[in-house]
């Protein structure tokens, strides 16, 4: 998979920069999930590449920058994957588009009608 040089520099910037503070992983059910930290992360990405599953699992929220001390942009960086796996023709049938990336999202709004609950 190629990404773009846009893509490449926002995960590098991330990779490098995160001091691994855990500030937005206290709320964040995706990163949770999927890292112990954001640059461990991002430093995965630049070295093996994501499965196609994980930036599509990102809410794209912004509560990480948000509470980052460093402003870091993860939501931004993540939107940058998606566009260049749509940009390279990544088959994202595997994933159902839309559909699977709410079905699989870590959000509680989503789990939660999921799972058939109405809280």
């Amino acid at each position: 998979m190629e990404y773009s040089q846009e893509t490449i520099e926002l995960a590098t910037v991330i990779s490098e920069t995160c001091i691994s503070c855990g500030r937005c992983m206290r709320d964040c059910l995706f990163l949770q999930k999927y890292c112990e930290d954001p640059q461990q992360l991002f430093q995965r990405f630049l070295t093996e590449g994501l499965e196609p599953i994980i930036p599509y699992s990102c809410m794209l929220c912004g509560r990480c920058t948000v509470v980052c001390p460093l402003q870091l942009k993860l939501d931004e960086a993540f939107l940058a994957m998606r566009r260049d796996l749509i940009n390279e023709g990544v088959p994202l049938k595997q994933l159902r588009s839309v559909q699977a990336h709410q079905k699989l999202s870590t959000s509680k709004i989503f789990t939660a009608v999921n799972r058939g609950d109405d809280k």
